[in-house]
C-alpha cells in the first residue's frame, strides 16, 4: 500500500470519527422516520428536535438555524399548521 493511499485512508476515517452522522446524513424524509421514535407516522416536540438535529448534521441552512438560534419551539408551532401538537410529513412538505 503506498504512502498517499494510507493517507487517503487516515483521512477518511478520520472524517468519520469527528463526524459520525456526516457520512450517514439521510434524506429529509428518512431523518422524519428516524426521529419518529413511537412510530406514530408524526412528530412530537422531542422528536422534532432529533429531526432538527440530523438535519443541521447533515447541513441543511433551515436545521442549522433553528439548531443555532435554539428556537425549537417557535418552529414548531409555525409548522403544526393543525395546532395538534404534532407534526406531519404533509406540515413538513416531505414526500
Amino acid at each position: 500500500m503506498s504512502e498517499r493511499h494510507v493517507m487517503a485512508t487516515l483521512f477518511l476515517l478520520a472524517g468519520l470519527i469527528l463526524a459520525p452522522g456526516a457520512a450517514m446524513a439521510g434524506t429529509p424524509a428518512e431523518d422524519f422516520v428516524a426521529s419518529d421514535a413511537d412510530r406514530s407516522a408524526t412528530l412530537s416536540p422531542a422528536e422534532f428536535r432529533r429531526f432538527i438535529s440530523l438535519g443541521a448534521a447533515a447541513g441543511r441552512p433551515r436545521a442549522v438555524m433553528v439548531r443555532d438560534r435554539n428556537v425549537y419551539d417557535r418552529a414548531f408551532q409555525q409548522l403544526d399548521s393543525d395546532r395538534n401538537g404534532q407534526l406531519s410529513r404533509a406540515e413538513l412538505q416531505l414526500r
